[in-house]
């Protein structure tokens, strides 16, 4: 890929705040356009963006000016509208979780190397200098062997859930939040294998989906990484290592302010705690950099495949383990 002419497919707040302004500032990528079935939405956005505007997908997945369909809507229906510009012949860069089903994720991976396309899921914290931070600590076991993770990612009651109340959208705890803290762990030790030891998805009595959780890792070099998660409870987004040379915490290691100033909690082994702080950036710019820099190796393309997939394999673990 060469020319990154991209659509947003989905118009949500989200798509309008994070996503378009990322991908504006950026000089290599040219939004060629903007789809939803809301038809003001579309002519407002088109007109201030100056780019097309289609509320039929099936025209603008038809348009030879699109290269690469980026997908901002509902968990729920990411498979059906990643499945139909893959058949396209489009990349598909997609929200986070890429779908709610291991056998789903595992088709679109199988339809985008068929094709020859590109599919990445969205996990943006992922390229942020913060996270960056705990990776190099990690490789270069910079405090040590890590004995273990907490990562704890929680929100209070949305005042407009949308569709995050809806089990039919794959609304829910687990797929809106805990994905991430699953990510973030799996990144941290990717050359590893892992096993889910204990899950337990839980939702209120009465209510359509499921609000809180936690489960239990086992990485095979011996790090057990301990997750919890939660919608309707107080806020919390954090990482706390435990290495056998001393800690590491840090907060807001998933959503941030585009302007957030990390810190860094370092404690050596005897407990004595220094705070450093770390470099500012707006990590749906730095992804989408890294998103065009992966698409120039097939090698890294089937990487990033592969990540994918060991995500859905472990939430599908997660999921069947409560059961």
């Amino acid at each position: 890929m060469n020319d990154y002419r991209i659509t947003v497919w989905g118009l949500g707040k989200h798509a309008r705040t994070r996503i378009i302004p990322a991908l504006s500032f950026l000089k290599e990528f040219s939004l060629v356009g903007v789809c939803s079935r809301t038809e003001k939405v579309v002519k407002a956005c088109a007109e201030e963006l100056d780019c097309d505007g289609w509320i039929d997908p099936e025209i603008m997945l038809g348009s030879d000016k699109v290269d690469i369909v980026y997908i901002s809507t509902p968990i729920g229906v990411h498979f059906k509208l990643a499945k139909m510009a893959l058949e396209a012949r489009k990349h598909v860069w997609c929200e986070k979780p890429l779908t709610c089903n291991y056998n789903h994720t595992k088709k679109l991976i199988n339809l985008a190397e068929k094709n020859k396309k590109m599919l990445t899921e969205a996990f943006m914290f992922l390229y942020h200098p913060q996270f960056r931070k705990i990776q190099n600590l990690v490789k270069n076991k910079e405090l040590g062997d890590v004995h273990s993770v907490v990562c704890r990612f929680g929100i209070p009651t949305l005042d407009e859930p949308g569709f995050r109340n809806s089990a039919e959208l794959c609304g829910g705890a687990l797929w809106d939040v805990a994905s991430y803290t699953v990510a973030a762990v799996l990144e941290l030790f990717y050359d590893q294998n892992v096993q889910v030891l204990f899950s337990e998805v839980r939702k209120h009595e009465n209510f359509p989906v499921d609000t809180t959780g936690r489960a239990i890792l086992r990485f095979s070099q011996g790090t057990t990484a301990y997750l919890e998660w939660g919608v309707g409870v107080g806020y919390k987004n954090e990482i706390d290592l435990w290495t056998d040379k001393g800690s590491f915490f840090t907060d807001k290691i998933f959503s941030k302010p585009e302007n957030y100033q990390p810190v860094y909690r370092i404690r050596n082994k005897y407990g004595e705690e220094s705070l450093v702080d770390g470099q500012k950036s707006e990590q749906f710019i730095q992804m989408f950099r890294e998103f065009s820099n992966i698409s120039k190796s097939s090698k890294r393309i089937k990487d990033e495949h592969q990540r994918i997939l060991e995500r859905a394999r472990v939430m599908d673990e997660i999921v069947k383990f409560s059961i």
